[in-house]
C-alpha cells in the first residue's frame, strides 16, 4: 500500500512536471541527477503513465453496479376506442442483481491490472533512466575526446611552429615541413570530427529530455567513476529477485490470471433480474412484480474457465521464466563490468602514463634535435590512440554499471 501511494505521487508530481516541463530549458551545464529529475517530460515515459491512467478507469468501471431498465409500454389503443379506458399500459422497472460475488471478483481483477500496469511504468522508468544515462556518458565520452584532440593539436602546433621557424633558418627540409603539415591536418580531423560527435551527443539528451530546441549547447558536469565497485554478487542476486520489476510485472500477471478464474466460475453462476412495475389493463389498476433467471443450461462458461486456468499455467511458467532471465542478466552485468575493470585499470596503471611520458620525451628529444620527425609522429600517435582507448574504457566501465543496475532494478550506491 506504501509503494502504491509513493506512485500515485510519483505520477502526480510527473504530470505536474510534464505541463511544466514543456516550457523548461535544459541548463547549459547538466548533472546526471539534473537530467533524470528533467526526464518527466519524455514522450515514451509520460505515454506509459497515461497507461495507469486507463487502468484506474478500468478499475472504476469494474467497481460499478449493473445499471437498472425502466420499459413502459402502451396497447390497445385504436380510432374506435373510447381514449383510454380500453387502453393497456406498462410500466416496469427491472434491476440485475450480480450473484457469486461477481463485481467483487471483477474489481479485484481489474486491481490486479493497476499494479501491474504500475510496475509497467516503473520498468519503462528505468529503461528510460538507462537510455538517459547511456546517452549523458556518450557525451562525457565526446567531450573527453574533444579536449585530447585539442591539447593534442595545440601541443603539435607549437612543434610545428618549432619546424617552420627551423625551415625558415635552413635547419629544416621542405619535405620534413610538408610532412608535418600533413600530419597536423589529421589531428585537425579528429578535432572537427570530436565536434561533430559532441553536437549528436547533446541532440540524444536533448530528445531524451523532451527539449525540441536543438540549437542549446549542453556540457556534461559529472564524469567517469572509475573507483565505483559492485556489493558481492550474491547480494545483488537477492535484490535483483526482490525488486526487479519484470518480476513484480509477471507476479502481478500472474495474479490476474488466478483472479480471472475466480469471476469466470462466478460467471457461471446465473445472475438474477428482480422487476416491479405498474400496470393498467382495461381499466383496472395493478402491480407487477417477479424475477428473471437465467437458465445455464447449456452454457455454464465452461470454455472461458478452461481458458483463464490455461493462462494462468502460462504465466507460472513464464514466471518461472523471468526469474532465470533475471539472475542470467545479472550476472552477465556483473561479468561485463569486471572485465571492463580490469581493462580499465590496466590501461591506467601500465600503459597511458608511458605513452604520455614515451611522448613528452620524443617532443623534447625533437626540440633537441636527438630524435626524428618520424619518431616524434609516432610517439605522437601512439598517445592519442592510448588516450582514445582509455576514454573508452572508462565509458565502457561508466555504462557497464549502469547496465548492472538496471539487471538488479534498483540504484548501487
Amino acid at each position: 500500500m506504501q509503494n502504491r501511494i509513493k506512485l500515485k505521487i510519483c505520477l502526480f508530481v510527473l504530470s505536474i512536471g510534464a505541463v511544466a516541463g514543456q516550457g523548461n530549458s535544459v541548463p547549459e551545464q547538466l548533472t546526471l541527477d539534473q537530467a533524470r529529475a528533467l526526464l518527466s517530460s519524455n514522450p515514451d515515459l509520460l505515454a506509459a503513465q497515461s497507461v495507469v491512467e486507463v487502468q484506474r478507469g478500468r478499475l472504476d468501471a469494474a467497481s460499478r453496479r449493473p445499471n437498472p431498465t425502466l420499459q413502459a409500454g402502451s396497447e390497445g389503443l385504436s380510432p374506435q376506442s373510447d381514449g383510454f379506458g380500453r387502453q393497456e399500459f406498462s410500466l416496469t422497472f427491472r434491476q440485475e442483481i450480480e450473484t457469486a460475488g461477481k463485481r467483487g471478483k471483477r474489481r479485484r481483477l481489474r486491481e490486479a491490472g493497476l499494479e501491474v500496469a504500475e510496475w509497467e511504468y516503473r520498468q519503462r522508468q528505468r529503461e528510460l533512466m538507462f537510455t538517459l544515462e547511456v546517452a549523458y556518458y556518450q557525451l562525457v565520452l565526446a567531450q573527453e575526446n574533444l579536449d585530447a584532440a585539442h591539447e593534442i593539436l595545440e601541443r603539435f602546433d607549437a612543434v610545428l611552429g618549432l619546424i617552420e621557424a627551423r625551415f625558415r633558418e635552413g635547419e629544416a627540409s621542405g619535405g620534413e615541413l610538408r610532412r608535418a603539415r600533413t600530419e597536423r591536418y589529421r589531428f585537425f580531423e579528429d578535432v572537427v570530427s570530436g565536434e561533430t560527435v559532441l553536437e549528436n551527443a547533446q541532440d540524444e539528451v536533448l530528445a531524451l529530455l523532451g527539449a525540441e530546441d536543438f540549437s542549446r549547447r549542453v556540457r556534461a558536469v559529472d564524469s567517469f567513476n572509475p573507483q565505483w565497485r559492485p556489493p558481492p554478487a550474491e547480494e545483488l542476486r537477492r535484490r535483483a529477485l526482490a525488486q526487479r520489476p519484470a518480476l513484480a510485472v509477471q507476479r502481478g500477471r500472474l495474479t490476474q490470471a488466478r483472479r480471472q478464474i475466480e469471476l469466470e466460475k462466478a460467471r457461471s453462476v446465473p445472475n438474477l433480474i428482480p422487476f416491479a412495475g405498474y400496470r393498467r389493463d382495461f381499466g383496472a389498476d395493478g402491480v407487477v412484480f417477479g424475477i428473471e433467471i437465467p437458465l445455464f443450461v447449456f452454457d455454464r462458461n465452461q470454455g472461458q474457465i478452461a481458458e483463464a486456468e490455461a493462462q494462468r499455467r502460462r504465466q507460472d511458467q513464464l514466471l518461472r521464466s523471468r526469474r532465470l532471465q533475471v539472475l542470467r542478466d545479472v550476472e552477465t552485468a556483473l561479468n561485463g563490468f569486471q572485465g571492463h575493470l580490469r581493462r580499465a585499470d590496466e590501461l591506467r596503471d601500465q600503459v597511458l602514463e608511458a605513452s604520455r611520458e614515451s611522448r613528452d620525451i620524443a617532443e623534447a628529444a625533437y626540440r633537441l634535435g636527438s630524435v626524428s620527425l618520424i619518431d616524434l609522429l609516432d610517439a605522437e600517435r601512439a598517445h592519442r590512440q592510448t588516450v582514445l582507448f582509455y576514454n573508452q574504457a572508462l565509458y565502457d566501465l561508466q555504462i557497464s554499471r549502469a547496465r548492472l543496475k538496471l539487471a538488479v532494478g534498483g540504484d548501487l550506491r
